[in-house]
């Protein structure tokens, strides 16, 4: 077989290659929607977090705070935490949320201690408490959290939202 003839052959068996994990994917989505959005979620927030390291090891993650709103401010999805006037309570800290679709996934990669910015605010952040509840749960299940203010996104694939308290870093 000529050198031509293999590289033919090599060329083919690359697309089917390629065909067939599309048609895997698509079959994964179609058939297993939920946990297929739940492990491409996971996998994009990973390789969102080792970038950052990589790239800009000293440069702290950076979310924008925008405008105060409801679910359609929210589902705008300007990349932008919306401030959720439906979560004011006196016994919670203002709550900004993002879809994680929209942006909101930069969180699902914080830790507690994670040091994060807020664009246009020169005090830097750290996380400092968590919560975790189903969707839809009512303001009271954040009462008593740290923090001096919170941001809120859902985890790709489930019915869970995760909730984060900020407040100015010591160091």
């Amino acid at each position: 077989m000529s050198s031509r003839s293999r590289s033919s052959v090599a060329r083919a068996i690359g697309c089917v290659v390629v065909v067939a994990a599309g048609i895997g994917l698509l079959a994964c989505t179609w058939m297993l929607p939920t946990e297929t959005e739940r492990v491409l979620g996971t996998a994009k927030v990973a390789l969102q977090t080792a970038a950052q390291e990589l790239i800009a090891p000293d440069q702290l993650p950076r979310i924008t705070l925008g405008a105060e709103g409801g679910t359609r401010e929210l589902d705008a999805c300007t990349g932008e935490f919306t401030e959720m006037i439906t979560y004011r309570d006196a016994a919670v800290p203002p709550l900004y949320a993002a879809h994680n679709n929209c942006g909101g996934d930069i969180i699902l990669g914080w830790q507690l201690g994670t040091r994060v910015q807020v664009a246009g605010s020169d005090t830097v952040y750290e996380v400092v408490d968590e919560r975790r509840t189903p969707k839809g749960a009512p303001v009271d299940t954040l009462a008593g959290i740290d923090g001096e203010l919170l941001v809120q996104t859902c985890f790709y694939g489930e019915d869970q939202m995760r909730f984060l308290a900020l407040a100015p870093s010591p160091a």
